[in-house]
């Protein structure tokens, strides 16, 4: 018999992963200069900055750009979390004591002043996070992807990611330096073009 206050299982709620569209893989992928936000490697991947096993959102504010190895390993983690344990087990060997002298490189620097130092190149990091966000939020670039490259559909078998960013890389790159201009303005810059051609 179940208690008040307790759900039954058909009650649980499952959150389901959605399917991101073409425009929406390029619009993560291509941010940062198509260089993974932690390690500036190539990205091949969408990371989640707050996983969603642990209830992060499931939308493009909640991406960023990573290789593979990056967001293997960062797994279910949140940013901080992940880049201070993986800096701790490179410079701290466990031995010594905590004032002192148990870090590779850093046998001087106790574990506090270790901390403090990785807490300074966490903050770079969340700064680094929120301008890649930021870059992937601006409505002009959001609104660019969409126009463009949501006829693409999703990935499949015979046209995914990988092939549709191969296709796209230097129109990007070319669209990014002029400011990802509307259809309607590159339409105009266009027919422009043609009527200086002609005269």
């Amino acid at each position: 018999m179940c208690g008040r206050g307790r759900g039954n299982a058909h009650d649980i709620k499952v959150r389901r992963r959605r399917r991101f569209m073409i425009w929406e893989w390029l619009a993560v992928l291509t941010a940062n200069n198509g260089e993974c936000v932690y390690c500036s490697a190539r990205s091949q991947t969408m990371d989640h900055v707050i996983a969603f096993a642990d209830g992060g959102a499931d939308e493009l504010t909640n991406l960023v750009p990573a290789c593979h190895d990056c967001n293997r390993r960062k797994s279910d983690k949140t940013p901080p979390v992940w880049f201070i344990g993986m800096d701790l087990a490179i410079r701290w060997w466990g031995n010594g004591t905590p004032q002192g002298g148990s870090g590779l490189g850093d046998s001087s620097m106790s574990l506090r002043e270790m901390y403090l130092s990785i807490h300074k190149e966490v903050l770079t990091l969340l700064d680094d996070l929120d301008t890649v966000a930021a870059e992937i939020a601006d409505p002009k670039r959001r609104k660019w992807f969409e126009d463009r490259y949501w006829l693409h559909g999703y990935p499949s078998a015979s046209y995914g990611v990988p092939r549709a960013r191969k296709q796209a890389e230097q129109r990007i790159k070319e669209e990014k330096e002029r400011g990802y201009p509307s259809v309607s303005d590159e339409f105009a810059r266009r027919m422009g073009l043609r009527g200086h051609v002609g005269t």
